[in-house]
């Protein structure tokens, strides 16, 4: 099971699954277009590795390590 914290430097993978995520938390990032079948793509990491910078959908988002290893890509 790989997660987007998983992901290297660069690396495009698709968003299996987020069910492991808070409802609250997993709602605001379908909001934002963070959602199952959305391609997403590891930009860098940052803060010691605490921060992870994807891209999806041509927008830049910041995602804490601890949301990135619940969300589920294949």
């Amino acid at each position: 099971m790989k997660t987007i914290a998983d992901l290297a430097l660069g690396e495009v993978a698709k968003i299996k699954n987020m069910d492991q995520l808070p409802l609250r938390l997993r709602n605001r990032y379908l909001d934002l277009g963070i959602a199952p079948g959305a391609y997403v793509k590891l930009i860098n990491k940052v803060n010691f590795n605490r921060l992870y910078i994807i891209d999806i959908d041509d927008v830049e988002l910041c995602l804490r390590k601890s949301d990135a290893q619940k969300i589920i890509v294949e």
